[in-house]
């Protein structure tokens, strides 16, 4: 699902690796230091008191003592902790000390970072770039962006986490990294289609898909080759930090192409069959699939209601613990008549501009799960979304394009979700879907309402933080059976959270769509 915008151009800059550590999920938020106000009792008791002595009379819950770091503005004090702890416990320690009548306030002393900004030298806008001088804008421009950068200082992502691409195929790049792309799957049946030979095959590698005038039918024009497949893995696992091209959302995700695209498009039993195959689950005539999905990104639809086999494929592979993200498609109608969008237990993703308005383009309505930036949909270089693209024969390709469509909208909640599942890998598509919607950020444009293109624009900062902690987002306890229960953090009932519910019932009654327990 895309609309080609841009003259292509060509990777010039030189090899520049920069080493990124695994970083564990949390730890780098934890913190040893407590600030403390102290009442003027408090302080005549410390005036002798030198930096790393314990602090007369103040100690922790359980008898520890607390040690003196330095003087902080006036009557404040920095101390340290025994031991480092979570910023939860932080506070949980700070509150106690509260209750001791010298003590005037407390609270952790938590640790800031910069934010990440990788050093692809096409992600930062650049005016003096004649081709793409807006550089990677919907990763982090206010207005439409999805807040990335400060994302990757939550976590760049996991290897364990693999997102497999259900498209046109895949292509060798000097920006995607081969030891992230597993060995995927070819289940284009028809030959000609395929256009590599033959038909279902363990090579996911795209051949191209351009087609003559009348290819597709009577007055239908012929295309050229989309490499669709390529640009759609580009704008979620592109290789980051490397110093060549653009940086894609999740640094160390795992690629698993699936071909189902070809001339002409794909046959809904091929790709009924290659989304069970992604979730693991077993194919008659294909080999078991080793590394299955964590998440399933479908930038492809059709017209009609959801059909039986692609509803039954679905909930195979939603069950299976995968989470199906869908483009909500290009024609600018309502998705109730655009299927896979349409079927339950997706995340159909719309599409808004760079000014924040509804991409023309996008479909809409209540069956829209949230928007990202898709691009402008215009003729001109500077509203598209930039990604990988292949020019020419030249082995490893080495193009960029600035596209638009719902197809890269998609991409980006898909490269969200795996970041998510790096965060906990045990979060189930349940659960995964209804972050994404409850984080989602106010529309930017009147163009586009809840009822229109979804619950909100994609912010990645604040879906991995509910993914560290879904309980404060979700005010519920994920389940054994992989939903969710419904009732307030701590077991509390809260009249605020039950107003919630009822309006999310009333939503959740227009969608007419997912069952998910959330």
């Amino acid at each position: 699902m895309y609309k080609k915008m841009a003259a292509l151009g060509l990777a010039l800059c030189s090899l520049l690796s920069v080493a990124v550590a695994d970083v564990a999920a949390g730890s780098r938020w934890d913190t040893r230091q407590l600030i403390i106000r102290l009442q003027d009792d408090g302080l005549r008791r410390i005036q002798a008191l030198q930096p790393r002595q314990p602090l007369p009379d103040l100690r922790l819950p359980d008898g520890r003592p607390l040690t003196l770091l330095r003087r902080f503005d006036g009557n404040g004090v920095v101390v340290r902790l025994p031991e480092s702890v979570s910023l939860e416990e932080a506070q949980r320690l700070a509150d106690q000390l509260v209750a001791d009548p010298v003590v005037a306030a407390a609270q952790p002393d938590k640790r800031l970072y910069p934010a990440l900004i990788p050093s692809d030298p096409r992600f930062l806008p650049d005016p003096s770039d004649p081709v793409f001088p807006l550089g990677q804008w919907n990763l982090f421009e206010d207005t439409a962006g999805i807040r990335v950068t400060s994302a990757w200082d939550r976590t760049t992502g996991s290897a364990a986490t693999v997102i497999a691409v259900l498209d046109t195929g895949i292509v060798d790049h000097i920006d995607l990294d081969s030891t992230r792309v597993l060995a995927g799957y070819d289940f284009i049946s028809d030959s000609w289609t395929a256009n590599d030979g033959d038909g279902r095959d363990p090579d996911p590698t795209d051949p191209g898909d351009g087609t003559a005038d009348g290819d597709c039918g009577a007055g239908i024009p012929g295309e050229a080759d989309s490499w669709h497949g390529l640009a759609v893995t580009g704008v979620a696992v592109a290789q980051s930090d490397n110093g060549i091209g653009i940086a894609g959302i999740d640094f160390r995700a795992r690629l698993l192409p699936v071909r189902v695209l070809g001339r002409c498009g794909g046959d809904v039993s091929d790709v009924v069959a290659a989304i069970r195959w992604a979730a693991g689950l077993p194919v008659a005539g294909a080999p078991s699939n080793p590394t299955p999905a964590d998440v399933i990104n479908l930038s492809l639809s059709g017209t009609g209601s959801c059909s039986a086999e692609e509803q039954a494929a679905i909930d195979d592979a939603y069950n299976a613990g995968a989470l199906v993200v869908v483009a909500a498609g290009n024609e600018g109608v309502d998705v109730t008549n655009i299927s896979p969008a349409n079927c339950d237990h997706v995340v159909a993703v719309g599409a808004i501009a760079r000014d924040g308005s509804r991409a023309p383009y996008s479909n809409v309505g209540a069956a829209v799960d949230l928007s990202a930036p898709g691009g402008d949909g215009s003729n001109s270089d500077a509203g598209g979304v930039l990604t990988l693209w292949k020019q020419g024969t030249v082995t490893p390709a080495t193009s960029y394009a600035s596209i638009a469509g719902t197809s890269f909208a998609a991409a980006q909640v898909s490269a969200a979700a795996a970041l998510m599942r790096a965060v906990d890998p045990s979060l189930p598509p349940a659960t995964l879907a209804e972050l994404l919607r409850r984080t989602a950020r106010s529309f930017p444009d009147a163009s586009c309402t809840t009822s229109s293109c979804g619950a909100g624009v994609l912010d990645v900062d604040y879906a991995l933080a509910g993914a560290a902690d879904p309980t404060a987002i979700l005010g519920s306890r994920v389940n054994s059976g992989g939903g969710c229960t419904l009732g307030a953090a701590g077991g509390r009932f809260d009249p605020l959270w039950l107003l919630f519910a009822l309006a999310l019932v009333g939503y959740r009654a227009r969608k007419r769509r997912h069952s998910s327990p959330c």
